[in-house]
């Protein structure tokens, strides 16, 4: 009697230490992503925070929300997707003023208890402790990008909601400008 019972309990946990592997690989028990409107607003607050933290404040437009959709280790959908959102500083930062853009980013963030997870001469991000993670990126000639990532139940739409609030400037070829093109005294 006392050797079937222990092996119902030992079938139980290794039941249910099996049952909480999904086919990512990941556990079953974790968090299951937000619903894509939910992130949204946190998204915006994280690039709206990152940017406000700036000063002087400098000028910038917003691209649409982007969501990926996310697959499993078979290439399969596995119901999530990565929601972006950027925002492209259109101020003209001087190489000298790079190191001081990232330093107030930085500071902005610990001051609010979270992760510095990417740190560099081009690069700044961290993450939130629920997950979400915000980049501050500095590219080639200058171009400054937030860029705000949570991970979300797959809205099934690349543009979840909509086009960009304001249309990004337009380059002469007719795809997106996002050069920086403002001078400011404080920063270019």
């Amino acid at each position: 009697m006392r050797l079937r019972v222990a092996g119902a309990v030992a079938a139980l946990v290794l039941g249910s230490l099996l049952a909480g592997c999904g086919s990512s690989g990941g556990t079953a028990g974790a968090a299951a992503p937000p619903p894509a409107d939910r992130a949204r607003g946190q998204l915006q607050e994280l690039v709206d925070g990152t940017t406000s933290a700036l000063t002087p404040a400098v000028r910038f437009a917003d691209d649409a929300f982007r969501s990926v959709p996310h697959e499993n280790a078979r290439r399969d959908n596995d119901g999530t997707a990565q929601l972006t959102l950027r925002r492209y500083v259109l101020t003209k930062v001087s190489d000298a003023n790079r190191p001081r853009l990232l330093e107030q980013v930085k500071a902005y963030w610990t001051g609010r208890g979270w992760t510095l997870t990417e740190n560099s001469a081009f690069e700044a991000g961290a993450r939130t402790p629920d997950g979400a993670g915000v980049t501050v990126s500095i590219g080639v000639p200058g171009n400054v990008t937030v860029a705000a990532t949570a991970r979300v139940k797959d809205p099934g739409a690349t543009e979840p909601f909509g086009p960009a609030p304001s249309p990004l400037p337009t380059a002469p070829g007719g795809g997106p400008d996002t050069v920086p093109r403002f001078e400011d005294p404080a920063w270019s």
